[in-house]
């Protein structure tokens, strides 16, 4: 009996032994799983300082904004020219909207034809959308048949300005008499030639256009 019982306090002290034993070595492990994942967490940290943030993409409802429409066209083509005073006129040559004014007198200068000139913001000139920016050494120039004496008859109603040149310090208007549809060009626009200039006024075939007076090639002097 007694020996039963010294043996069994014999084995208790092993067993003690080999639970603290197991129980250092699963804190040993715990400790070094917990390294290695600290390690980890602070490697990804370490990684991601070098990530760029991608920007926010916008929701899928939000619409881009409409692009800006071209201003009307024919807004701007009805629109008078607006030039500064200083530029001056950039265009001379035969203008489709001047005419003579309806209360302008209508006296001939060439036979059958009233030749009129002056700056382009004179009352004596019609224009249908006002008259273009301009400086003083521009004029205006318009042809007029109704309303004019004609001793051979009647006037040609479809006198129009084919072109305009210079020709020294001379303004030469080419006129010439269109058929009936065709569209009539009665103004023109020219730099002013000086005070020894004058109109000359020629038809296409580059003959002279008469002048009231007689068979005298139309000569206006510029006053």
């Amino acid at each position: 009996m007694q020996k039963r019982s010294r043996d069994s306090g014999e084995t208790r002290p092993p067993l003690a032994i080999c639970l603290i034993a197991l129980g250092l070595s699963a804190c040993h492990a715990q400790v070094k799983a917990g390294a290695r994942v600290n390690a980890s967490e602070a490697q990804v940290e370490d990684d991601r300082k070098w990530e760029i943030a991608e920007p926010a993409s916008p929701p899928d409802d939000v619409r881009p904004a409409a692009a800006p429409q071209p201003a009307s066209r024919v807004a701007s083509a009805m629109a008078p020219a607006q030039a500064p005073a200083s530029s001056g006129l950039h265009f001379v040559g035969v203008v489709h909207d001047l005419s003579l004014s309806s209360s302008a007198p209508r006296a001939a200068a060439c036979r059958c034809l009233a030749v009129v000139y002056g700056p382009p913001s004179d009352a004596k000139f019609s224009w249908q959308v006002g008259p273009p920016a301009a400086d003083h050494d521009t004029i205006a120039i318009a042809i007029a048949t109704d309303g004019v004496a004609c001793p051979s008859g009647a006037p040609p109603l479809h006198a129009s300005i084919a072109g305009i040149e210079r020709e020294g310090t001379d303004i030469v208007v080419v006129v010439e008499n269109v058929s009936e549809g065709r569209p009539i060009m009665r103004g023109a626009l020219a730099a002013w030639p000086g005070p020894n200039g004058a109109i000359v006024v020629r038809t296409r075939r580059d003959s002279a256009y008469p002048a009231a007076s007689g068979s005298q090639p139309c000569r206006i002097a510029l006053k």
